[in-house]
């Protein structure tokens, strides 16, 4: 790891659950960070210290103390919320009211049933289109208002 350089020394905020797809990883400073390219590891951690690596102009994530390390970017304009009622997962066709006053619609099919009463939500778009996450679920929505 000579080769890499240690930009920032941070918690994550809230619960980690590894790398996947475009993950979203809010860090203890407000900053976002999502994963650039897919790698799947499970590791589940509360608020664990992650180091943020640059080399060659790119930027990695790496939990401390693990070896596993992925290629992740800074995202700005990143949309926090809380659900208006109950949150019943996805069925393919889920519209969620936010407190924002903002509506979003699942853009694509998925069918995962998850309950919450008013949870906090994450909006963000790695690059393809927006996703939506909520208690550690997500799925591609579009904005209807």
């Amino acid at each position: 790891m000579n080769e890499f350089q240690v930009i920032k020394r941070i918690q994550i905020d809230g619960d980690f659950t590894g790398f996947d797809d475009e993950v979203l990883f809010k860090l203890m400073d407000g900053t976002y960070w999502v994963q650039d390219e897919f790698r799947y590891w499970y590791y589940y951690s509360y608020c664990p210290l992650i180091l943020i690596l640059q080399k060659n102009n790119r930027f990695y994530l790496q939990v401390d103390g693990q070896s596993e390390i992925v290629p992740v970017r800074q995202i700005y304009d990143v949309i926090e919320s809380s659900i208006k009622g109950e949150f019943k997962g996805w069925d393919g066709k889920t519209t969620y009211e936010l407190m924002n006053g903002q509506v979003w619609k699942q853009s694509e099919y998925k069918y995962e049933y998850v309950y919450a009463h008013m949870p906090e939500v994450l909006i963000y778009d790695p690059g393809g289109g927006h996703i939506m996450q909520v208690e550690g679920t997500t799925a591609r929505v579009n904005q209807i208002k």
